[in-house]
């Protein structure tokens, strides 16, 4: 039976909720004020932020209701992105309320956004109202931070996030090594049209079509055993090592969300560096990382000239077709969804890691930042400093995997759950 709206979104949010608060109680509760990511804030942080953030963005920011906590409603506001951790230092904070008051003001946020989910949904005249837009953007923010939070995770002190009963193990393996797969050129397409989806971030909008020249791709990201062997044959430069390797006498091991487990295991992953960092990879190999148009056209594009929605064809993405949406906590071993190729036989385009590209994060053609309660949301990234990744990793929700959704990150950033894979001009 289909649910009244606004108890579908009652559901929706709840059931996001009910991830966050599994997620947060893995962490101990006297690890809070801990800061794994120099860059970051400390966890209690995002414990306040993401129900003031939903609370600024549809109690303050569309429906004008005011401050619910005036303090924690601007202390908790807006997280921090810095290029280093002298900036980072400058950016925090160093007195945190209690975890009680932190948690008191959550539910309180949760249970004042609930209450006026029919109030939003009731306004004809507001374009974030319409179509629930703004509802759509309090859960798929929560949903990104869910993904983020994990990288602090990975940066905790081994033992520090055990791994529950209820998670599976990691799956070890050399995967599959990537095969040269020559993609024809044609018109790759990057976002969508205001009225073509039901909700969409500003950078997605400004649909624009781009030519690209006929080029080669990888058929799989780069593994950690490939890396090793690029490392080798380098010198083992420590510019080079991953910040996601440990080495530990004469064992090496691989940070995981729930601590590291020997490279045996990991091998077959792909290895998690930064964008910088992969592009060394690319020249020794004598190419260079993919641009988004091109990663496009290898998704969404069929030598026929046929398009999809997804690099499979028009079904929603499912377990069959990539590790995304937390179906595991860990990546798996490449080339272990096959059935998720795309037209011209490239896999894992979409799960097991964001793919860094060589494209810069920068506006599509007519860009606004169409939602006036967030404006900053893109435009604060377009410098020149952050790179479009492409696809999901793991810990990206099924609602992301949509062909217009954009992603980006620092160049230089090593924590997130990255892949790369390597293209030749022809």
């Amino acid at each position: 039976m289909t649910l009244p709206l606004e108890s579908f979104w009652k559901e929706k949010l709840d059931t996001t909720y009910q991830r966050t608060d599994f997620l947060f109680s893995l962490l101990p509760r006297e690890a809070m004020l801990e800061r794994p990511i120099a860059l970051r804030h400390p966890f209690l942080f995002y414990l306040g932020h993401l129900p003031a953030f939903a609370w600024n963005q549809i109690g303050r920011g569309v429906l004008g209701a005011g401050h619910l906590d005036e303090t924690f409603d601007v202390l908790f506001e807006r997280g921090i992105d810095p290029k280093d951790a002298p900036s980072a230092r400058r950016a925090t904070h160093s007195n945190w309320p209690s975890i009680a008051a932190v948690l008191a003001y959550r539910d309180e946020a949760r249970r004042a956004v609930r209450a006026r989910i029919g109030e939003v949904l009731g306004r004809a005249d507001d374009p974030l109202c319409e179509n629930a837009r703004i509802l759509h953007l309090v859960l798929e923010h929560e949903l990104m931070h869910q993904e983020t939070l994990l990288y602090m995770f990975a940066e905790c002190r081994p033992g520090l996030v055990p791994r529950p009963a209820s998670i599976g193990p990691p799956a070890s393996g050399a995967g599959h090594a990537a095969e040269r797969v020559r993609i024809s050129g044609g018109d790759a397409v990057i976002g969508a049209a205001w009225d073509e989806i039901p909700f969409g971030w500003d950078n997605e909008f400004g649909r624009t079509t781009l030519p690209v020249d006929s080029f080669s791709l990888g058929s799989l990201p780069v593994r950690n055993i490939d890396w090793r062997a690029f490392l080798r044959a380098k010198g083992d430069p420590p510019s080079l090592r991953p910040r996601s390797w440990i080495p530990s006498g004469a064992r090496l091991l691989v940070k995981t969300v729930f601590g590291p487990v020997p490279f045996e295991v990991a091998e077959g992953w792909p290895v998690q560096v930064t964008g910088e960092q992969a592009r060394h990879y690319c020249a020794h190999h004598g190419g260079r990382l993919p641009t988004e148009a091109e990663l496009r056209l290898a998704a969404h594009m069929a030598p026929d000239g046929s398009r999809w929605p997804f690099p499979w064809d028009d079904t929603a993405p499912a377990p069959e077709h990539a590790n995304f949406g937390f179906a595991r906590f860990f990546p798996l071993p490449t080339g272990m969804h096959p059935s998720g190729a795309s037209a011209w036989g490239v896999e894992e385009l979409i799960g097991n890691g964001w793919e860094w590209t060589s494209t810069p994060f920068s506006p599509l053609p007519g860009f606004a930042p169409c939602a006036r309660t967030y404006p900053g949301y893109s435009a604060d990234f377009f410098d020149g400093e952050h790179d479009v990744v492409f696809g999901a990793s793991w810990a990206t929700d099924p609602k992301l995997v949509r062909p217009s959704f954009r992603n980006w990150y620092r160049r230089t950033y090593p924590y997130a759950f990255t892949s790369f894979r390597v293209a030749w001009d022809d």
